[in-house]
C-alpha cells in the first residue's frame, strides 16, 4: 500500500536510477528528480519528461552531485552472482568502492542527504535451511556468493559513515523481486520474470530441484510503496522487505501456466555445480519489523503475476 508522503517538494537523486527498480521508483517520486546511471541505453524505462538523467559511473560522483539532495535512494550495484567466475573485482568496486565514493561525497555537506540503500536478502544465505526459523533483521547473516557478501561490506561501511559523519540512512533488504517493467531476457537475474516469458512463448521450463522449495517474492510496485514508507518513517535502521507469506515456486509456475493457457512442459533438473556452491534454497521472511510500523505488501502474488503474464503477452505475439 502506498503512504501519503508529507507535501513538502524534496530533492531526490536515485542512483542506478536507468535499472527495474531504480526506475519504477523514479518514476513515482514527487519533486525534483535526477537519476545517476553508467549508461544511457534504458531511459524509455521513465514514463516522466521531468527527470533529469545524469550518465555516471558511481564511482566518479562528487560532491556537486548530492549538493542540495534531501534523499539518495542508492540502487546502483551488481543484481546477480556470477560476475565472480568471469569479473571477480566487478561486485566489489561497484557495490563496496561506489558506496565509499557516494558517502565520501557526502561526508562533508553542510545538510547530510538521507541514504536509503537497496540491499538484498542473499546476505542472509541459507539461514532458515540451518535453523528452519523464519529469517528477520537480526537473524545471522553469512551470504555464500561474492554478490551478497560486497553488499553486506557496503551495509557496513553505510553505517560506519554514519556513525562518523552523522549521515541519515536506511538499508532495505529486499527479497526476490519481479514485475511487468522487468526484462524477461536474462536467465542470471530476474529468474521468474525469464521463466514466465518462457511460458508465454509456450516453450519448455526446466525447474532447480522440480521448483519444490519456498521463496519470498515481492511485486516491485510493493517494494517502492516500502521504500517511500521507510523515507519517511526509518532512520538509521535495516528492515527485511518481502511479501511476507511463503509460496512454493513450483505453485508460482503452475499458476502462470495457467494464467497463460499454453501447454509448456515443467521439467525437473539438478542445480549445476555453482548453484549449489553460492544459491540458496528456502527463504522464509519475516517481515514483521516493517509492518508494525504500518506498512504491508499489497499485491497478491496471484494478482502480481497475472500483471506480468498480461504485460509480456501484449508485445509477445505468436
Amino acid at each position: 500500500m502506498l503512504i501519503p508522503l508529507q507535501n513538502k517538494k524534496k530533492t531526490y537523486l536515485v542512483t542506478g536510477g536507468l535499472g527495474f527498480i531504480g526506475s519504477s521508483l523514479a518514476n513515482t517520486l514527487q519533486g525534483t528528480i535526477t537519476v545517476l546511471s553508467l549508461s544511457g541505453r534504458k531511459t524509455d524505462t521513465l514514463k516522466r519528461k521531468d527527470i533529469t538523467v545524469r550518465i555516471k559511473d558511481i564511482n566518479d560522483i562528487t560532491a556537486n552531485d548530492v549538493e542540495n539532495v534531501d534523499v539518495i535512494y542508492h540502487c546502483a550495484g551488481t543484481v546477480h552472482n556470477y560476475h565472480v567466475q568471469l569479473h571477480p573485482h566487478f561486485d566489489t568496486r561497484v557495490n563496496i568502492d561506489g558506496m565509499v565514493r557516494l558517502l565520501e561525497a557526502c561526508k562533508n555537506l553542510p545538510q547530510k542527504p538521507k541514504v536509503i540503500f537497496l540491499s538484498t536478502f542473499f546476505v542472509y544465505g541459507n539461514e532458515y535451511e540451518r535453523t528452519k526459523v523464519p529469517i528477520n533483521e537480526n537473524s545471522p547473516t553469512d551470504p555464500r556468493g561474492l554478490y551478497p557478501a560486497t553488499k553486506l561490506c557496503a551495509e557496513s561501511v553505510l553505517k560506519l559513515y554514519s556513525r562518523l559523519y552523522a549521515i541519515p540512512y536506511v538499508i532495505a533488504r529486499l527479497t526476490n523481486v519481479y514485475g511487468e517493467s522487468e526484462r524477461g531476457d536474462n536467465s542470471k537475474k530476474g529468474a521468474l520474470n525469464y521463466l514466465i516469458m518462457k511460458a508465454v512463448r509456450g516453450e519448455t521450463i526446466e525447474l532447480y530441484e522440480g521448483g519444490e522449495f519456498y521463496r519470498d517474492y515481492i511485486h516491485v510496485d510493493d517494494v517502492v510503496s516500502a521504500l517511500r514508507f521507510l523515507e519517511e518513517r526509518g532512520q538509521n535502521d535495516t528492515f527485511l522487505v518481502g511479501y511476507g507469506t511463503p509460496v512454493k515456486f513450483r505453485d508460482m509456475m503452475e499458476h502462470i501456466l495457467t494464467l497463460t493457457g499454453n501447454k509448456s512442459q515443467l521439467v525437473a533438473i539438478d542445480p549445476p555445480f555453482f548453484h549449489t556452491v553460492v544459491g540458496i534454497k528456502n527463504f522464509i521472511a519475516d517481515t514483521k519489523k516493517i509492518n508494525s510500523l504500518g506498512w504491508a505488501s499489497s499485491i497478491t502474488w496471484k494478482d502480481g503475476l497475472s500483471r506480468v503474464v498480461t504485460a509480456y503477452q501484449s508485445f509477445h505475439q505468436p
